[in-house]
């Protein structure tokens, strides 16, 4: 009985102190070697108060554009500093009407507009002063916030348009151990407000998920696995003492309560 009860004990403890494999796996029982179709894209971005846009004139004549630019257009945008600093001198803030103050041009409405949109505004606008010159707009605070279980927190850049929870997930390192994936929240800003999104990464249909694609602003939240926190600040050598000292409080009961 004695020895009956130490297993017992022991496989409670191990089965108590680990995760099961299904909820550590990505599109756990997704088949290979099938193409699925593709998901519902995400909406292009629609430009917010306090984003932050480049804009630039082109023409092939620097000096005739040189009055609607904040710096000299004898340098190409690929030559422009990318540090922070360097970008907010050369960029229009919307302000918290959805304005952005544009020289020579006004104060121009574009909260709501697409990128694509902005520039053919602006366009327009040009077209008005000057002859073969085009409008080049980029949104700059192109970043997303991963918080959270995960190896690398913080903002992160957004490289492309359409960017998956899992190159999200990639560049902050990846899910702790610690990290619960059934449950991962999304955050996201709607025009009537703050969305939050509850994705399974386990489930293979969260390749069909509306926020399968992640946005510029979303927040991505990780939350800790309650089942394996309470060790995470433990040492390696924790459970091994944890399970003896368990065993010995239980023969010490069975050797009280045997005689």
């Amino acid at each position: 009985m004695k020895n009956i009860l130490v297993i017992i004990i022991a496989m409670l403890l191990l089965s108590s102190c680990s995760t099961p494999l299904q909820e550590l796996i990505y599109m756990n029982g997704i088949e290979t070697g099938k193409t699925y179709e593709n998901g519902p894209l995400p909406e292009e971005y629609r430009i917010r108060p306090s984003d932050q846009l480049f804009i630039q004139v082109i023409s092939d004549n620097p000096a005739n554009v040189a009055f609607l630019n904040l710096l000299n257009t004898g340098r190409t945008s690929g030559s422009f500093g990318s540090s922070t600093s360097s970008l907010e001198l050369i960029t229009y803030l919307v302000d918290d009407d959805g304005y952005i103050s544009y020289p020579e041009l006004g104060n121009i409405q574009v909260e709501g507009k697409t990128v694509s949109e902005v520039r053919d505004i602006i366009q327009s606008e040009v077209d008005n002063y000057l002859e073969s010159a085009s409008v080049f707009v980029k949104l700059v605070n192109r970043n997303i916030t991963v918080l959270g279980e995960v190896q690398q927190p913080g903002q992160k850049l957004m490289v492309k348009n359409q960017l998956t929870i899992f190159e999200a997930l990639g560049a902050a390192g990846d899910i702790t151990d610690y990290g619960n994936r059934l449950n991962v929240k999304l955050i996201r800003e709607l025009p009537d407000g703050k969305h939050v999104a509850e994705l399974d990464l386990t489930n293979p249909e969260v390749i069909y998920s509306p926020y399968y694609y992640v946005l510029p602003r979303d927040i991505v939240y990780v939350e800790h696995s309650t089942k394996v926190y309470g060790a995470k600040n433990l040492p390696y050598s924790a459970p091994l003492s944890i399970t003896a000292s368990v065993i010995s409080i239980g023969l010490l009961i069975l050797n009280l309560f045997g005689k």
